[in-house]
């Protein structure tokens, strides 16, 4: 591959500058607490895959891609099938997506675009572990400051925008361009096309439909084919952030852009250091109610038949995104403050075992969780998390608000903990001998010549 020069022009643009630095990041580089997160990032990333391989929903969409497309030579995660690689991208990163485990403060979901995408890329090359782990930093570094230049994740969520398919695709596109080793015009290009073919939007709540699971995948997909056209010298735009026709800035979030966040600190401020990872198997959004119901349990005792109802006082989008009290799917229950508030009052968990569809048909769990209520309270911005507050049966309101939940930076789980997660996770799919060759060889990755092998411990 012949470098290719950007003009200067090009180079000062937003896609440029996230290009330029893309390119040329070297393992080297990372601080030591960068090169951590990002092997957890990668134990945790797996281990959802692997719990979501299993699971009806990815059943039916490695049909689907099966279908499609036909064998390949990319490993579909927790099973002996391989698809071809975008393919695989697309069905890994609904994998990872599939139980709503993975981890959160990226472009929201970062792990389940990002990882699949460059993992597949780099099992096909031959790729080293450190350039996977470099790869993976520049991922989420890129896709989390496009939806910071975007005015965050508030303002795409308003809009109707799912940040993890809208901007995912960008980080997917410069981890595959860094396994592929890019050049800083063909990164810029790359960078192009993933926003020439962005999108997601929320419009699966009201159906609780599978396509949720698929958004993260479809950004991993176009992040591997946007570095794959850059790579053979097929040409994207350079202006795709700020174009005043059909940039992403202006399209997508218009006014309310802040185009200097998606460049402030690059190359010193590691965006990978906001992520968090989940303690429960739901949204993020239910976190903290899931918390206050376990700090009711501890300090009070608090069981189901002492209650008599919950009002849980939150945000517009807590009433909007996670109020409903009849749920049907998977995907309903995931996202219902009043289901995760009855299964975490009745089993004191909120894991993998209480979103199942033998889970969805307790008809305790139902009944209790039609006795709460998500309700707009004006001191609750959107963002903030909302006051639980607990009648119970003898007249007594127990009171509880959660203001960090856990697995957010500020509030981490211990290495011991999401250790402890993995082998659970990754239990789902591989024998208990499997989990624990994969989690020994996830911790010397930054050693491994070629990730091969990591791959092929995939395999049930």
């Amino acid at each position: 591959m012949s470098e290719v020069k950007q003009s200067p022009s090009s180079a000062n643009t937003i896609s440029g500058q996230l290009a330029a630095y893309a390119a040329g990041l070297r393992h080297e580089d990372l601080p030591a607490d960068v090169r951590e997160i990002a092997q957890l990032v990668l134990l945790d990333t797996l281990g959802c895959a692997l719990a979501g391989s299993v699971t009806d929903d990815l059943r039916m969409i490695r049909t689907s891609m099966l279908q499609a497309a036909g064998s390949g030579d990319s490993r579909l995660w927790g099973t002996s099938d391989r698809a071809p690689l975008p393919l695989a991208a697309l069905a890994n990163g609904a994998a990872v997506h599939a139980r709503e485990m993975d981890d959160f403060e990226g472009c929201m979901h970062s792990g389940s675009v990002v990882v699949p995408a460059a993992f597949c890329t780099a099992a096909r090359v031959g790729a080293s572990g450190r350039e996977l782990l470099t790869a993976i930093v520049a991922g989420y570094d890129v896709a989390r400051r496009a939806m910071d230049g975007g005015g965050g994740y508030l303002v795409f969520k308003d809009l109707g925008w799912h940040t993890t398919s809208a901007c995912g695709g960008f980080g997917a596109a410069a981890a595959v361009g860094r396994i592929l080793k890019l050049d800083a015009q063909r990164m810029q290009w790359a960078l192009g096309y993933a926003g020439s073919n962005a999108g997601g939007t929320w419009a699966y709540i009201p159906d609780g439909a599978m396509s949720k699971r698929l958004h993260p995948g479809f950004a991993a997909q176009s992040g591997v084919v946007s570095a794959y056209l850059a790579l053979n010298d097929v040409t994207g735009p350079t202006q795709i952030f700020e174009a005043a026709w059909g940039g992403f800035f202006p399209t997508y979030v218009g006014e309310q852009a802040t185009p200097e966040k998606a460049v402030d600190g690059l190359g010193s401020d590691f965006r990978i250091r906001l992520v968090g990872f989940k303690p429960y198997a739901a949204c993020r959004g239910n976190h903290s109610s899931i918390d206050s119901i376990l700090e009711l349990r501890q300090q009070h005792g608090l069981r189901p038949e002492m209650v008599d109802h919950v009002i849980v006082n939150g945000s517009r989008t807590h009433v909007k995104q996670l109020g409903k009290q009849n749920v049907t799917t998977m995907l309903d229950a995931q996202f219902s403050i009043p289901y995760c508030i009855a299964v975490t009052l009745a089993t004191g968990g909120a894991m993998l075992d209480q979103y199942t569809p033998d889970g969805l048909r307790r008809p305790e769990i139902l009944a209790l969780a039609r006795r709460v209520t998500v309700q707009y309270d004006e001191r609750v911005a959107d963002g903030d998390e909302p006051f639980v507050n607990v009648h119970l049966t003898d007249g007594r309101v127990l009171s509880s608000r959660v203001l960090i939940a856990r697995g957010d930076r500020r509030n981490p789980l211990s290495e011991e903990d999401l250790r402890a997660k993995f082998r659970t996770s990754a239990g789902q799919a591989l024998t208990p001998a499997k989990v624990a060759a994969l989690e020994k060889a996830i911790a010397r990755v930054s050693d491994m010549g070629n990730i091969g092998e990591l791959n092929e411990l995939l395999v049930p």
